[in-house]
């Protein structure tokens, strides 16, 4: 019963942040910087986005910023990725200790290369006239802290990440500043639940235009058993009204290695193929440095193939 008074409270808590934020956001319209909503650690992307509840390392600053709170004191995690279209994709994440609390500090840096210039002005055929990129970055500092509200509810972490986003498009760039809140509910021995509130900032504005970042709520659910994790995850884009439930898995081989898939619902799959929402992959662990790979089909848009290795200290 004390266990379900706690969980009563972590709901209320959780449901008047999205009520918050989908009375004062919501709404269709467009967005910019989409690159925020990648699954951007290996691990997070071969689990089809199903993370923010188990999360235990420094990557969770990019999914739910209380997961850090689980992981090892000072870890370094770095990765790069082909992405679609030959875009790239690079990440990089610190988290430490300091005093009785969790610090953090991410970046991600997407950029895709020669984008065909054509006009718009233009009659019949629109011919070619040269190139150019675009690059978005973001940087993110992070606060966690386990036990957060001892005196109320056990077991709850709580974390917040500022953010710091910049996206230029060939001559024209934007930035936005953006809050990232989590909260991570260690129920029972076995259970976690997360609810996180990602990318609530200002609008982007290139020259005349003004557009939203991917503002997203998202909640999720995990449960150990013996050398398995089964998770599951929902989450809601408020401005593109988008909504992508996932489910996962991964099975420890001993202590070096797992095996991970999941499944992301909401893919058009009669344009991009059965095979969108799948994930696979794996990790190879040693004691103070991991390996992780993931494999994410597209359809036609073509396959993603995600690299990660992460540094304990």
């Amino acid at each position: 019963m004390k266990s379900f008074c706690k969980l009563k409270y972590i709901l209320l808590l959780a449901i008047s942040m999205i009520s918050i934020s989908v009375y004062c956001y919501g709404g269709e319209g467009t967005t910019a910087a989409n690159f925020l909503k990648f699954s951007y650690s290996s691990r997070q992307a071969a689990l089809a986005g199903a993370y923010s509840a188990i999360g235990n390392d420094s990557y969770s600053i990019f999914s739910n910023p209380a997961g850090i709170t689980s992981a090892r004191d000072k870890e370094l995690g770095l990765g790069f990725t082909t992405y679609l279209e030959d875009s790239k994709l690079g990440i990089l994440s610190y988290k430490t200790k300091l005093r009785d609390a969790d610090i953090g500090f991410g970046f991600a840096g997407f950029n895709i290369d020669s984008i065909e210039r054509r006009t718009n002005d233009a009659v019949g055929i629109v011919p070619s006239e040269g190139s150019f990129d675009s690059t978005d970055m973001e940087f993110i500092f992070s606060y966690a802290k386990k036990d957060f509200a001892p005196n109320i509810i056990e077991n709850l972490s709580a974390g917040a990440s500022l953010k710091f986003i910049n996206s230029k498009i060939d001559d024209s760039s934007a930035q936005s500043i953006a809050l990232d809140l989590g909260l991570l509910y260690h129920y029972l021995n076995h259970i976690n639940i997360s609810f996180a509130l990602l990318n609530l900032g200002t609008k982007m504005k290139y020259e005349s235009e003004s557009d939203n970042i991917p503002l997203s709520i998202k909640a999720g659910f995990s449960y150990s058993i013996k050398n398995a994790n089964l998770v599951a995850e929902v989450e809601e884009f408020v401005h593109d009204e988008k909504f992508y439930p996932s489910i996962g898995a991964e099975y420890f081989l001993g202590d070096s290695f797992v095996l991970r898939t999941g499944y992301k619902f909401g893919y058009d799959t009669s344009n991009l193929g059965s095979m969108v929402g799948f994930a696979c992959g794996f990790g190879i662990i040693a004691k103070d440095v991991s390996f992780n790979y993931a494999y994410v089909p597209f359809g036609e848009l073509g396959n993603i193939n995600r690299f990660d290795i992460q540094f304990g200290f």
